[in-house]
């Protein structure tokens, strides 16, 4: 984990969400970013200089990205086509949300020597930077990758106290955790597709590597949700017209839903919705 890529990681997840992907050429795309930006600055230039140096590359306009700039995408801003949540459609469209947006930084900024990792608001991911005396700073790349206090985060999301405490969001993340925060996608992806039983598989794995990652914690218990509907709540009224056979596993998952949501309440999560933003599961 101390030699982890998270651009590799980013092309990982999206090779195991869609096996053709050109999982190469994400890659050299990348690089080829981080080979132009350094023409400009030196490697040994001071921390701040090189995170100038990425945001003009990505969000000014000029002849390093042939007069088109890294835009947020007003049309899904949250990312509820699930294909614009790939780094290689924002790589194509150069449109993005607070999914991809982050995770080029990110990409990017790791390869350039600094410490950069996701870190979370609800529904929301954003860039945390580590400086060389180990003062972290927010980075929030659907703005220019600008500056943001913790409490820029906490005047628009319901972020408790309690949250903030047990890690849940606003965190300066460890590398496995950060894997875990870029990995959800495979989580979500099944879930998307109907696949309940693997999907709370891989938030077991998620939540080993991030012990409060409550976000995967929800997620878990919304896949437990599907399979109570699919195999119980669509076909008898009451617990006593399931079958005897059928009843161990009725238990098991009302037990893995509550359980999940329970856990992740207790850690100061909540349950929300955004204004205008119809809920998904």
């Amino acid at each position: 984990m101390s030699k982890i890529d998270y651009a590799e990681v980013m092309v990982e997840v999206e090779r195991i969400i869609n096996p053709r992907v050109e999982a190469e050429a994400i890659l050299a795309e990348i690089n080829r970013m981080v080979s132009q930006i350094a023409t400009a600055i030196p490697s040994s230039a001071p921390e701040w200089d090189k995170i100038g140096a990425i945001q003009q590359y990505i969000y000014e306009p000029g002849y390093w990205n042939d007069g088109k700039a890294f835009s947020y995408d007003h049309d899904d801003p949250w990312g509820r086509n699930f294909n614009n949540r790939m780094l290689s459609n924002y790589l194509t469209d150069r449109r993005g949300n607070c999914i991809t947006m982050p995770f080029l930084f990110i990409a990017i900024g790791q390869r350039m020597g600094l410490d950069v990792r996701p870190s979370t608001a609800p529904l929301h991911v954003f860039v945390r930077f580590t400086d060389a005396n180990g003062d972290s700073h927010n980075l929030e790349a659907t703005s220019g990758a600008g500056k943001a206090r913790d409490q820029h985060y906490r005047n628009l999301y319901p972020i408790t106290d309690l949250a903030v405490q047990n890690r849940v969001y606003l965190a300066t993340l460890s590398q496995r955790e950060a894997v875990a925060v870029i990995a959800v996608l495979i989580l979500e992806h099944l879930i998307h597709d109907g696949r309940y039983y693997d999907a709370m598989a891989v938030a077991d794995i998620l939540l080993k590597n991030y012990p409060t990652y409550a976000y995967a914690m929800a997620k878990k218990g919304t896949a437990a949700y599907h399979l109570l509907k699919a195999n119980f709540f669509d076909h008898y009224k009451t617990v006593e017209e399931v079958p005897e056979d059928k009843r161990p596993m009725l238990a098991y998952l009302q037990r893995i839903n509550q359980h999940t949501f329970d856990t992740a309440e207790a850690l100061g999560w909540q349950q929300w919705t955004p204004p205008g933003y119809a809920r998904q599961n």
